[in-house]
């Protein structure tokens, strides 16, 4: 059983449409490739981010008891770190 998890993401610089969409991409991918887990699908992300051109892209993955219950999570994702 697959379980889905909702993404809440926080980009910064959100204005960097660039930035944006390799983060929509590197999220897409994780996606398709199945990480249900928050954290390890944010660590892929992160590494998907750097690989794409953004060397100090971090990806923060934060839950709450009752989010992980509820397979959502937040991200601050970072271009700069």
């Amino acid at each position: 059983m697959t379980v889905a998890v909702r993404i809440k993401a926080r980009i910064t610089p959100w204005d960097d449409t660039a930035f944006v969409r390799a983060f929509e991409l590197a999220r897409d991918e994780v996606h398709v490739a199945g990480l249900p887990d928050g954290a390890k699908a944010g660590y892929q992300v992160q590494h998907l981010l750097r690989e794409a051109g953004y060397p100090n892209a971090t990806v923060d993955v934060i839950a709450t008891v009752a989010e992980t219950l509820e397979g959502t999570t937040h991200w601050l994702v970072s271009r700069d770190g």
